[in-house]
């Protein structure tokens, strides 16, 4: 990533951000990057017995904060909401990504793999999205309706979770690739400080996070290093 200049992050909810991509967000952020956050939603499912659109406005906040944090742009919203996700028309959620991608022009995408790490099913949802956004955003034909003209972007990033890791930290619950599949390995640990500082952001999570209540060691070594996977636009067009 040393040479891109922008890059637009895909995610679900607010906080998927922080936890596994938000060293590598700031660390590109100190080196003069822009970079964007597209947020399919404000997780209005987030905080039990509260209403769901005081919660978005909570969440909302919270991303905000994280984005300020982590020395970037501040986060748009795709204004779906938090568990519909495979429920929408996926042709006008890959157009509003594709308007994202032509209106901000970036040369890199990241976001998801297809299994979402977790597997919940908003993640996957957007994990499906951009990578058809990213086939379409080039083509003149496609959405032909928008304003904007049409942008190539250069590769796909997805975040992904090496086996070997989960299985230290035995956390089998995650989807992960085996290790020699891990194209790009960033050491936060420069960044360690801003990271936590976005992560504490989410404070509306903390209780739903119980990574930060073990010991320091396990905590740097879920958190001190991300781990993505390189697609490139030819092995996506298939």
């Amino acid at each position: 990533m040393n040479e891109i200049q922008r890059l637009l992050a895909i995610f679900a909810h607010p906080d998927d951000e922080s936890y596994r991509a938000g060293g590598t967000l700031a660390l590109l952020a100190l080196k003069g990057v822009q970079v964007w956050v597209l947020c399919a939603t404000r997780g209005e499912l987030g905080i039990l017995k509260k209403d769901p659109e005081e919660t978005g406005q909570i969440r909302q906040t919270e991303l905000e904060c994280a984005c300020r944090a982590l020395g970037i742009n501040l986060p748009s919203f795709l204004d779906y909401r938090d568990g519909t996700l495979p429920q929408v028309d996926e042709k006008e959620a890959v157009g509003h990504v594709v308007r994202t991608i032509r209106k901000l022009r970036p040369q890199i995408l990241l976001t998801w793999p297809p299994s979402g790490v977790s597997g919940h099913p908003d993640h996957v949802a957007v994990s499906s999205w951009t990578e058809k956004a990213i086939q379409l955003a080039g083509d003149t034909l496609a959405f032909p309706e928008q304003q904007e003209a049409p942008h190539t972007v250069d590769t796909l990033y997805q975040i992904v979770i090496p086996s070997s890791l989960a299985e230290v930290l035995t956390m089998p619950h995650l989807n992960t690739v085996p290790d020699d599949e891990v194209t790009l390995t960033v050491d936060v640990s420069a960044v360690w400080d801003t990271k936590m500082a976005a992560i504490r952001c989410h404070r509306s999570q903390i209780a739903n996070s119980p990574i930060l209540d073990a010991p320091e060691e396990q905590q740097h070594l879920f958190l001190g290093t991300e781990y993505f996977q390189q697609i490139t636009v030819q092995t996506i067009i298939r």
